[in-house]
């Protein structure tokens, strides 16, 4: 009979967005917005079962559109061991806010925007004042956590973007007028110079870039060195680094599928 790691090598092609394995965690790919198919009833079963067991961790803040996994049964937070993301914060509350903390602001920009970070349109005041309006708010992930992000953070944070960029993008943030449009365009210029098609291969030398990378590399680093045993559901890309993250370590780790990881 076939083990499960010896299963999933087989049947490598039913599984799009990747499954990593790496001791008792299981990380588990998904393409944000979009729902999770795994058509394999065996691999499915395998997942499940040992989520049961040991838990099931969502990503971020568990926003509804990556919350609500039928597959697995899972359906409101309630039915999660907790979120990766959320138990990170107990780090960042410890060691202080740093600029990189604020980039998941233009990641995903067209998913997230209808989950809370339109929250950064505020039309009394500038795009600078918004961002420091939603970190602040029950829309960011900072103060479900007691975080208080501090003018000074955000200005950390946008100063940084610049680098290689030959944009001023604090000036252009206190500048202009926090209206939707404004705002959007302004998160999704950034998100065009963090993850350009080719993010994979190029070298990443620009603010947005680098800070997003840094953001990612903690996250990862996370749920390697702190988190228990479990299921882990993780944008598809994370699965990627992750695994370069223990390939780096010399740890030993399975990855399976994943052809249609970005």
């Amino acid at each position: 009979m076939l083990s499960f790691r010896q299963y999933l090598t087989e049947n490598k092609n039913k599984i799009p967005q990747g499954v990593l394995i790496h001791g008792n965690h299981i990380l588990v790919g998904v393409a944000h917005g979009s729902d999770l198919n795994i058509e394999d009833k065996e691999i499915l079963n395998k997942i499940k079962s040992h989520g049961e067991k040991h838990g099931f961790y969502y990503e971020g803040t568990g926003g509804p559109t990556d919350i609500k996994l039928p597959l697995f049964g899972l359906k409101s937070k309630k039915d999660y061991a907790g979120g990766w993301d959320e138990d990170r914060m107990k780090k960042i509350k410890e060691n202080g806010v740093e600029p990189h903390n604020l980039s998941p602001l233009f990641a995903n920009v067209d998913v997230n925007w209808n989950q809370g970070v339109s929250a950064v349109a505020n039309e009394s005041g500038s795009i600078f004042d918004g961002i420091h309006s939603w970190a602040n708010s029950k829309h960011g992930p900072f103060a479900s956590h007691g975080i208080s992000v501090s003018k000074d953070h955000v200005e950390g944070f946008l100063s940084a973007m610049g680098k290689g960029t030959g944009r001023n993008w604090l000036k252009d943030a206190k500048q202009t007028k926090a209206t939707p449009e404004a705002s959007k365009k302004f998160l999704k210029d950034a998100e065009k110079i963090a993850w350009p098609e080719n993010w994979n291969t190029k070298k990443r030398t620009a603010g947005p870039e680098l800070l997003a990378d840094k953001e990612n590399e903690e996250r990862n680093s996370h749920i390697v060195d702190n988190m228990s045993p479990g299921v882990y559901f993780a944008g598809a890309g994370h699965l990627n680094q992750v695994r370069d993250l223990l390939k780096a370590r010399g740890k030993d780790f399975d990855f399976h599928g994943g052809e249609k990881i970005g």
